[in-house]
Formats: C-alpha cells, structure tokens, sequence
C-alpha cells in the first residue's frame, strides 16, 4: 500500500496522510487533485509527495482523482512551501493560491464545453463571385475578417444569421461546420493589427542585450529597468519576450491595475497574435478556469495579466515582467484571504527556482528594489531618454523631453483673491488646450476619505510629534490623531508656526472637480475615471476607448490616470491638489506621493505636440512635490532613504503587522494589548522595535473594530514564529509581513 500527504484549504499548517488505492497508484503524481474524506465530510486535496508507510495506526483512502494532469508544477509546489514559510500561511492555503477560483464550488462553471464552428473554404477573390446573396456575403465577409475561423455564436450575433444560413453555405461548399470545444477567452472577438518590433535607442538596445545574455545564461537573474516615463520600457518587454518565445518557453507581463490590461494587451497581442492570454479578477470564473488550463498545457505561450496571474501555471517559463514594479497594488493584503503576500518577492523567488528572468520595469522604482539594485541583488539598467511612441515620419530623431512642470502655490491664489479650485495658471492652460482641440488630465491625488488639517497661510500640517507623521481629524470627539501611536489632541484654533487663525479642514473629490470643470467650461466634454463610474473591467477599457477616440476633451480621476498609460494627444496634466496623499499617517506617503505625481505628469507630452504640467499645492517645499516637479528620481531616493535610516524604517529593516479586527471595540483593544504585552519579552532577543498598539487609521470597516500592533526588525518571519502561542491565543488576530499599507 501506498500513501499521499495531502495539504486540505484548511486553516491547519500540516498534512494529512491517506490510503492510494491500488487503481490510482499509477496516476497519483505530485501536485494532484484528489478528492478525501475528512471528518463527516470531503474535501479537495493537493498531493504533497507519495511515500510506501505512514506513521499512523489507520488511515483513510483517497476517494478519488478529479484531474489526470496534476495541478501544479514542480516549481508551483516547491514555491506553495516558500510561500507558506515566507508569510506565515498554512500550507493547504498558500497552495491554494495557484488553483483556479471556486474550485470545486462551481464545477460547471469551470468543465469544458463544446460549441459549433464555422470554417471558410473560400479565398479572398471568391467571396467577389455574383452567386452570393446579401446576408450570404456578409456572414463569408465577417469569416474572412477573423482569419477564417469563428464560433458559429459569434457569426449569430454580428451578422443577425442563423445556423439554417450557415448550414445552407456548408452545402454549397463556402465553409464547413464541426463541434469543438468553445474556450472561454475574452479575448477571442477582439481583433488586433499585427504590429512590428520598433528600433531601439542606444540605451533600450544595451538593456535588452543584458537581457537577453542573462536568459542565455540560463536566467535566474533579476533586473531593475529604470526608465522614465515615455522611455520605451514596454518595447524592451516585447522584444524580451519575443526571445523567450524563440527560445521555446513561457513569459509573464503583469501590469498592477485591471485599468491597464487594455492597453498592455493590445500591445502584446499584436505582436504575438492567437499566444496570449489575460488573467485578472474581472473575469468570469469559466474564463479564469480556460485560461489556467490552457497555460498549463502549454498553449497559451504569454500571460498578461494583474498581480494573481502570477499564480498560473507556466511549465516553461522563461521570463517574468512586473510593470510598475512600485505599485501597492501588487502586495495581496487583508481583509482577502491569506497569504498576503507581495508579488515582486514572490516573482523574485519563482524566477529563482525555474531559472528565469525577472525584470522589474518602472520609472519611480520602490525604495525597496533600488535599495536590493544597490546592494547587488539586482542589475539595474538605465533608460533615461524619452522615445516618441508614435513619431511623425519628418522628425528629425525619435528622442523627446520630458514634460516642464509649473508649480503653483494655491496660498498665493487665495491672497490674489482666487478662491477656486484651480489657479489662473491652470484655468488659462486648459483655455488653450480646447482651442487647440488637444485633451487634459485633471488628476486629484487622493486616497481615503478622511480630512487632514494644515494652515492656509504658512502650509504646516498637524503632525505626529512621535512618529512624524500627518495627524488626522476625527469629527467624532473632535480629535486629531495619530494612527500608529495613538498620540491625540485638539485640533488647533491657531497654527503653531505662524499664528494664523486661518486653519483648514481640507478634502475634495473627483465629483467636484468635475462640476467646477463644467461650471467654468461647459462646453467642454468630461469623462470621469475613479472608483464611482467604473465597477468592472470593460468598464475601464469603455473609458479608455472613449478617451482615446476623441470622444471626451478632459479625463478627470485619481490613481487609475496616473499609471501607465500613452495618450498621444494630451498635452496638459493638471493636478488639482498634489498635497492630500503628502499628509496621510504612513511613512511611505512621501514616497507614494512622489511616484504619482511623477508618473501622472508623464502622462503629457508622449508624442510630437509636446505637453505641460501644472501642479497646485499649498506645500511648494515638501521634498516630494519639488523633486516630483524636477523629474528627479534619485535626488528623492537619497533624500528619503536617509529619512528611513534614520528613523528605521523599511527597506533598512523589515516590518510586521499585526492587525486586531473585532466586532466589539473594548475587546479589540484589549487583544491588541494583550498581544503587544507578550511581544515585549521577544523584542531584546531580536532587536526589534515595536510601534502600538493603537487604533488603525481606519478604525472600523464593515462592523469590526481595527487595532494594530507593528514590528520592526531584520526579520520579523523569526520574532512572530517564536510568538507562535501568543498568536494562537490571538484569535482576531492577523500577520501582515512587509504591508505596504498602514491604513
């Protein structure tokens, strides 16, 4: 008799030994599914190993094998371990992690099924021949323009036929039928112009060839490529790729946003058409299940997709891209289930193991990768000169320059007497935009809802006198707080600084940017992209499109316009208020700040017509605004690195957090002391710091009550393994290594 170890999608950080029956010997492998008893019910499993004995008296037997293929790969069961080591997740979890959703709740959802198929048998020059009736021709017409193959469904709909039309055409020999599996692709309608590989620059072709060298040497190297915004990063992707592709094997390009799949696809779908597939969490759970299937089979040869897409399985992967590698949005953080991981260690990890190249693409790099490329860990290439993407045919060279940004202090508006939303230097800019039928950027760079205060006069905000971190008004109690030590106080009648009474509770939405922007230019048309007009991923590309088509003059939002994207004809980036993000009670705001401000001033001027930025703040010499407004990526690096030294903080040593969630708020404090309390005796042995407990910055969200405890040490992985009991009697109780968000 054999055995399996089985990891069940349990919250238990062991295995569980069952029986192999004797007719699934031979098909067991390492990493299938198999289906077990467990208590009074059955539960999904993946197999960990085999092995001729077990330790127990009695066992239970497998009941049976849901795949004939295994689930995952060597590299993906070697990296589920890592990755339940790593975060401190039970093993069934992290492996879990790799599977498609809602597999085993909707197994219709996720099974195979078949659909008929139309196929042209005619050329070109025939569908010209007389004998075709009308809708006969539109139907062999619309067969032609998808490459001569289409679901019969598809015909349908386009062309208002049915399968009596096609059944007619079949018997006059234009096109035959059949019965084939129907791939749930969202990409299977859209239609992409092939498109050739660009020259490089100097600088693109010196990276790609380190690049490709690396993947000759058999990979396992990762590379920091640094470029700035309109630098031509994504044709270094490409042209990667295509190597990898040549070389037989798999790549991977994630991209941080669902907002940015549209754009990033084309572009890779029409260099390498019928290879690609996208996966995000906007799709259906059949369109999840078909893509997963298809990578592991080794027919899809390129995966685009956001920070989940990571999880699929490539058995020949050769190379991974993380796109604006700086993004918070690739680290998986509670309230989603464990384990909260950041997909840049993980990739790091995963090209490790399969001996692949990882390549981490951004113009505003995370002080954590600059600081891994200055160590060593990381090769970083340079691109620091701007390439038009779409170059008119009589210029000179293919070089531009990155965009002059103004800086406008709004407390000079307001003594002029201005009390609008927008300066006279940005009311004037945007005059001139319409005029000359160009398109704007109006970004409004917040996050949260909560207000901060500051002196309209001098521009000092309420801080933390502990923590130097921005206090925030809570209007219940009438208190300003500080979110990591819990320091309090009254909100100021007067500013400290300068004596003003003329202090200000400041918050603002896209919404009223977007009625001042009508109030002052009504004829002007306005798309508005935040959280409030898209729900779901064709809404992005619907507002994308619209944007792109000239169908809307100013595109007003938040962070989605900040990332990414070449809009050729925007020539003004406004940015109605740069301050709101400087002054949110984190330490990585500075940072986080700087990034968007640089990467949505890079939204102007990436084609021919050039471009401007206008920045309004009440803070004109924050490091972050005046680095931002000098394009200076590593004037702030250095600036803000030794503010982390300073005080500690991430990338010089690495954090924990221990969030407390509870429906009561007495007993969330409580357990967060609790824990804080039995912390204290580990902290000497690791030299670690601790920060808290204290009320999260959001201290209640769908009914719970959050508290946090925070570590700070060279690896908090060890401190919270060897607080094992504490955290077990912390039953609300959940570890987040290396956050990005404090919130």
């Amino acid at each position: 008799m054999n055995y399996a170890a089985v990891a069940l999608n349990i919250p238990l950080n062991r295995s569980f030994d069952y029986a192999i029956p004797p007719h699934l010997t031979e098909a067991i492998q390492l990493g299938s599914l198999v289906l077990v008893p467990f208590g009074p019910s059955t539960q999904l499993g993946l197999v960990l190993e085999t092995r001729p004995h077990t330790a127990l008296q009695q066992t239970k037997a497998i009941l049976e094998l849901r795949d004939p293929k295994p689930m995952l790969t060597p590299i993906q069961l070697a990296l589920g371990r890592w990755l339940s080591e790593a975060y401190l997740t039970p093993i069934g979890q992290a492996l879990w992690t790799f599977l498609p959703p809602q597999l085993g709740v909707k197994r219709n959802a996720i099974q195979a099924r078949m659909g008929r198929y139309a196929h042209l048998l005619l050329s070109a020059q025939d569908l010209e021949d007389g004998r075709w009736g009308k809708k006969q021709r539109r139907i062999l017409e619309y067969l032609h323009a998808c490459g001569g193959h289409a679901a019969a469904a598809s015909v349908y709909e386009a062309c208002n036929a049915a399968l009596a039309d096609l059944q007619r055409l079949e018997a006059l020999g234009a096109l035959t039928l059949d019965e084939r599996e129907v791939i749930r692709d969202p990409l299977a309608d859209k239609h992409y112009v092939p498109s050739r590989e660009h020259r490089l620059n100097e600088a693109q072709a010196q990276a790609l060839d380190a690049i490709r060298a690396a993947l000759d040497a058999g990979g396992g190297t990762t590379f920091l490529l640094h470029g700035i915004t309109g630098s031509g990063k994504t044709e270094v992707y490409l042209q990667a790729i295509a190597y990898v592709l040549a070389q037989e094997r798999q790549a991977l390009l994630l991209v941080p946003e669902i907002a940015l799949t549209p754009q990033t696809v084309q572009r890779v779908a029409s260099r390498f058409p019928q290879r690609v597939a996208v996966v995000h969490s906007g799709l259906s759970v059949g369109q999840r299940y078909d893509a997963w299937r298809r990578a592991r089979d080794g027919v899809v040869r390129v995966v685009v997709g956001t920070r989940s897409a990571l999880f699929t399985p490539l058995p020949q992967l050769g190379l991974i891209v993380i796109d604006e590698e700086h993004d918070h949005s690739y680290k998986h953080s509670p309230p989603f289930n464990p384990p909260y991981y950041h997909a840049r260690v993980v990739a790091e990890q995963m090209a490790r193991l399969a001996q692949a190249v990882l390549i981490l693409g951004s113009a505003t790099p995370s002080l954590e990768a600059m600081r891994r490329a200055e160590a060593g860990h990381f090769i970083r290439l340079s691109l620091p000169q701007r390439v038009f993407t779409r170059r008119p045919q009589d210029a000179p060279d293919s070089s531009a320059s990155l965009p002059p940004v103004q800086v406008i202090d709004m407390r000079d508006e307001l003594k002029a007497g201005n009390t609008s939303m927008f300066s006279r230097a940005l009311h004037d800019a945007l005059s001139e935009t319409l005029a000359r039928r160009e398109q704007a950027i109006f970004f409004l760079n917040r996050r949260g809802q909560a207000t901060y205060v500051f002196c309209r006069d001098c521009g000092k905000a309420s801080f933390c006198p502990h923590c130097e971190l921005p206090l925030t008004y809570h209007r219940q109690g009438e208190k300003l707080l500080c979110h990591i030590c819990n320091y309090s106080q009254d909100p100021p009648n007067t500013c400290p600084s300068c004596q003003s009474a003329r202090i200000r509770y400041f918050g603002a939405g896209t919404q009223q940017v977007e009625e001042e922007l009508l109030r002052h230019f009504p004829q002007a048309r306005l798309v508005r992209w935040d959280a409030d007009t898209v729900h779901k991923a064709d809404d992005h590309e619907a507002v994308l499109r619209r944007f792109l088509h000239h169908e809307a003059d100013i595109l007003v939002g938040t962070q989605m316009v900040a990332k990414g994207l070449d809009l050729p004809l925007v020539t003004l980036v406004g940015i109605v208020s740069a301050d709101h993000a400087l002054n949110l009670p984190d330490f990585r705001a500075s940072e986080r700040s700087f990034q968007t401000l640089t990467q949505v001033s890079g939204r102007a001027g990436r084609a021919a017509l050039g471009g401007r930025v206008i920045m309004q703040t009440y803070q004109p010499s924050h490091p972050a605004i005046v680095y931002a407004a000098q394009h200076d990526y590593l004037g702030f690096y250095q600036a803000e690195s030794q503010a982390r030294r300073d005080l500690g903080y991430p990338p010089f040593r690495r954090l924990a957090r221990l969030l407390i969630q509870h429906s009561h708020p007495t007993a969330a404090q409580r357990e967060a002391e609790a824990l804080a309390q039995a912390l204290e005796p580990l902290l000497a042995q690791h030299r670690a710091r601790r920060i808290g407990p204290a009320p999260c910055y959001h201290s209640k969200l769908e009914n719970l009550y959050r508290w946090h405890v925070l570590v700070l040490c060279a690896d908090p992985v060890a401190l919270l393994r060897d607080s094992a009991p504490a955290l077990s009697k912390a039953k609300h109780t959940t570890a987040d290594i290396d956050p990005i968000d404090l919130l």
